[in-house]
């Protein structure tokens, strides 16, 4: 299966200057967090990267806007910097929390990177494959090609994942679209690609734009973790009180995504952070809404397992789920009665 880029690009992944992450997460501190709460003088500074503009991620936007980082003692900066940039600034200790995929994780720790994931975001790949008009079928997608992120992304991941499970692994080429769901919208409209695999709220520029949605990811059922709090080994073994607040936030912001009576506050956050419309951003809490219902957000082995086995570096597919996990904290704030407190009646 060729893994070029819409450009002609060649599919092995080259992460961008790391000047540009530098100017982006000073630029989070000014633009990133319009309107949040303030956590007081002496507040624990965390600079925390999210991969995309997606709906993949609000747990940590609602923990924002709704004061949940606040509360801890946290001050918390936002900023969205995409694939192996993104899990560059951990490493270097630019930012001290991310939000991607298990895809992503398992790829820089194939290299010798120490990250684990906490907690999930969505154990099921919440991305869809959009296509023109002019495909009538899955099957019709043959000797045609489709866009993600790029190569070794969960957009690439959950491609691969809908080939096979419909026999087209080989069969339709894979392209990458600069990094960005807005680059895939961008290949589709300008024909390059026959479709893309995109999330909420994009699927619903994707639909007023003409484009149809060929699969569902949730609705086919294969787990794969599209997103997941995550943390340095090094960094949780030096700061975990810290970490244990930044997860405490977490929670209390998933017991309220998953409440109905906190839609409207939920698409709010939605809207302000993947600068979707009110009506793109409703959209987007509908699809995420089904799996955000486990009370206690534990990352899913099947689903690192899934990320695994697509992997596109043959060292990831050595791996073992259990090596990209700590499921530690997550248990102290259950013994402790935390999670408990969050639903009580």
């Amino acid at each position: 299966m060729s893994r070029t880029g819409v450009r002609g690009a060649a599919g092995r992944r080259v992460a961008p200057p790391f000047r540009g992450v530098l100017c982006g997460l000073a630029l989070a501190a000014v633009l990133g967090t319009p309107g949040r709460p303030a956590a007081g003088a002496g507040a624990a500074k965390i600079s925390l990267v999210y991969a995309q503009a997606s709906a993949a991620f609000t747990p940590v936007f609602a923990a924002q806007d709704q004061g949940f980082f606040a509360k801890e003692g946290l001050d918390v900066g936002f900023t969205q910097v995409t694939g192996s940039t993104a899990v560059a600034t951990l490493a270097s200790g630019e930012s001290q929390a991310l939000f991607i995929g298990a895809t992503e994780v398992a790829d820089f720790d194939a290299a010798g990177g120490d990250l684990v994931m906490v907690a999930a975001g969505s154990n099921y790949p919440v991305f869809s494959l959009y296509v023109n008009k002019s495909v009538s079928s899955i099957q019709s997608l043959a000797g045609r090609k489709i866009a993600v992120t790029r190569t070794g992304t969960s957009t690439d991941t959950a491609a691969r994942i809908i080939l096979e499970h419909f026999g087209l692994t080989g069969k339709v080429e894979i392209v990458t679209a600069g990094g960005t769901l807005a680059g895939i919208m961008a290949a589709m409209s300008a024909g390059i690609v026959a479709g893309g695999i995109i999330s909420p709220p994009t699927t619903a520029q994707a639909a007023g734009a003409g484009f149809t949605e060929l699969v569902n990811g949730v609705r086919l059922g294969i787990p794969m973790t599209q997103s997941a709090l995550t943390f340095r080994k090094t960094y949780l073994a030096q700061n975990r009180e810290t970490a244990l607040k930044v997860l405490r936030a977490y929670l209390a912001a998933w017991a309220y995504i998953r409440t109905p009576a906190n839609e409207a506050g939920t698409e709010a956050s939605i809207a302000r952070y993947t600068r979707a419309t009110p009506e793109q951003a409703a959209v987007a809490y509908r699809a995420f809404f089904p799996v955000w219902q486990d009370k206690i957000p534990r990352v899913d082995p099947r689903g690192v397992r899934n990320a695994i086995r697509f992997g596109a570096n043959p060292q990831v597919r050595r791996m073992t789920p259990a090596s990209l996990l700590d499921d530690s904290l997550m248990q102290e704030l259950v013994r402790s009665g935390y999670v408990k407190s969050l639903y009580a009646e």
